[in-house]
């Protein structure tokens, strides 16, 4: 499993080079960095590994406030990026830093904008914001989320400032999505110590491993024209075929046939005889991953 990993790494790099930004969340972005970095390379081999250290070292009211600064910091150095250059692009955040993976991602989903993948460890928003399920339009692959029972930064000090909400790094996310996956940081010391993110970053290394491969640029042929994006209307629309969570649809008024992806946008649309050709070539290039 590692051999494919380094495999679908090493694509990633020939296709324009991986990147890996690493939030810390609150009191972490100055100890035990190498060490986090360390264990980044080991998740991500061949990627480059980048830091986004900003000012956490105070009072919580304090920090949160610096982590606003610090997402529109960091979302302006990605909105920078080259198009190919984000696409590729892996956002990990621990604690608080978790909170500002997930605000920039849904600045970039604003914006028609994805990149490669987020992991949210030990994440100090709340688990039912529903700001974590919009920002997975905002990835093309999937979102790791590593949840720790046994972390009393989270058990304790979180709802005293959230009115007694659980966060998502104590029991992970309220809710599904075939794009998430998670899992359970062990217990490696006592109370407070269980927030550190090297605990995090090793259950998200053996998660990882786990993951199925990133999933293939899909091409459509197209016939009608595709500017506009047609909302999925579930009262004209009538589903005919489906794979992969990609969707073959019929107008029940006009005729028409159109093909949704697995996020829900139209990549194409026109006669039946088309579509269903169209359909069958996608199918035939998911089939292949």
């Amino acid at each position: 499993m590692r051999c494919l990993l380094i495999f679908f790494a090493l694509l990633l790099l020939s296709a324009g080079g991986a990147e890996v930004f690493f939030v810390p969340g609150w009191r972490t972005g100055y100890h035990g960095r190498e060490g986090c970095v360390r264990i980044l390379r080991d998740i991500y081999p061949g990627c480059e590994i980048t830091v986004k250290s900003w000012d956490s070292n105070r009072s919580w009211g304090r920090t949160k406030q610096n982590a606003a600064t610090h997402t529109r910091k960091l979302l302006d150095e990605i909105l920078q990026m080259s198009d190919s250059r984000r696409r590729e692009l892996i956002l990990v955040g621990h604690s608080i830093g978790a909170k500002i993976v997930v605000d920039v991602l849904n600045e970039l989903r604003r914006r028609g904008m994805v990149v490669h993948s987020s992991a949210l460890l030990g994440g100090a928003l709340l688990s039912d914001d529903a700001a974590i399920a919009a920002s997975l339009d905002a990835i093309r692959n999937y979102c790791c989320i590593v949840y720790n029972p046994h972390d009393w930064v989270l058990k304790m000090l979180f709802p005293l400032d959230n009115r007694m909400h659980a966060p998502l790094g104590l029991y992970g996310w309220t809710g599904r999505d075939y794009r998430v996956f998670e899992s359970q940081a062990p217990k490696e010391r006592v109370g407070f110590f269980n927030h550190y993110a090297y605990i995090y970053l090793e259950e998200l290394d053996r998660l990882v491993e786990s993951l199925p491969p990133s999933r293939p640029e899909v091409t459509v042929m197209q016939d009608a024209p595709n500017e506009v994006r047609v909302p999925a209307d579930q009262v004209f629309w009538t589903d005919v075929e489906l794979f992969g969570g990609w969707k073959l649809q019929s107008n029940k008024d006009s005729g028409m046939f159109r093909i949704l992806d697995d996020r829900g946008r139209r990549r194409a649309n026109g006669c039946e005889e088309k579509m269903r050709s169209a359909f069958t070539d996608v199918v035939r290039q998911l089939k292949k991953h």
